[in-house]
């Protein structure tokens, strides 16, 4: 099966800036959470790591490579600690209930000096700023304030969709507390929208909150600010 067969769920530019960072890093073992297909897997097995993969759905897993397992991101993660060089997390906290847990696990699970790469829809950009300033609703979470309108069974089919918009300050809190600290923040691509205003509404949130966050580049950076996705690459002291 070759890589044109395996559907990638990350965002447009997002698995570019995964492999450009893996490709300068010493190969060693890598979890993939949740894997997809199994897509950014097989590129990593081709570049020289060992990977294992892991997924709600196991059936969905068409890169089979012996290390595969069926998992869920809310529960326990069925390996060792301290098992893992790198753990990766495309597309996966927004999904689940509980964003320390996963981290958490994330920290359990891997070496001293690991590195996590975790990337999640922006929230936080001035297009999603405005867009929920006007529509309610922030980007990617189209859903997410109409769904109590649904019934029971609705509502469990939700589950495993977009339920936990993250923001900047609340993964970075995250990760601190379970020995993490970032050393990258990436944007897959730029977004802009609404030409007129959105000029205006980006000084003003920069100028406000460069007074409160002075010490802090990251929430006055352009990813922040203007990307679609976010990659976070933290290292695990």
């Amino acid at each position: 099966m070759d890589d044109g067969e395996l559907k990638s769920y990350a965002l447009q530019g997002t698995t570019e800036h995964i492999l450009n960072f893996m490709e300068g890093m010493k190969k060693g073992f890598v979890l993939d959470i949740p894997s997809g297909q199994g897509a950014l897997s097989k590129k990593l097995e081709s570049m020289g790591f060992t990977v294992f993969l892991g997924d709600l759905e196991g059936e969905n897993i068409l890169y089979r490579n012996m290390r595969v397992a069926q998992l869920n991101l809310n529960h326990l993660l069925p390996f060792k600690d301290r098992m893992f060089d790198f753990v990766i997390c495309i597309e996966g906290i927004e999904h689940i209930e509980n964003s320390h847990h996963l981290i958490r696990e994330c920290s359990r699970v891997l070496k001293s000096n690991g590195y996590l790469l975790l990337s999640t829809p922006n929230v936080m950009s001035v297009k999603s700023r405005i867009r929920f300033l006007f529509y309610s609703y922030l980007d990617y979470f189209k859903y997410y304030g109409s769904i109590a309108e649904e019934s029971r069974h609705r509502l469990d089919d939700y589950d495993h969709q977009h339920i936990n918009p993250v923001f900047y300050g609340e993964i970075k809190y995250i990760l601190k507390k379970y020995g993490f600290s970032i050393e990258k923040i990436e944007a897959n691509r730029k977004v802009k929208k609404w030409k007129i205003i959105y000029p205006m509404i980006k000084w003003l949130i920069k100028n406000k909150t460069k007074k409160r966050f002075r010490k802090d580049p990251f929430y006055l950076s352009d990813a922040l600010l203007e990307g679609e996705d976010l990659l976070y690459i933290a290292r695990l002291s």
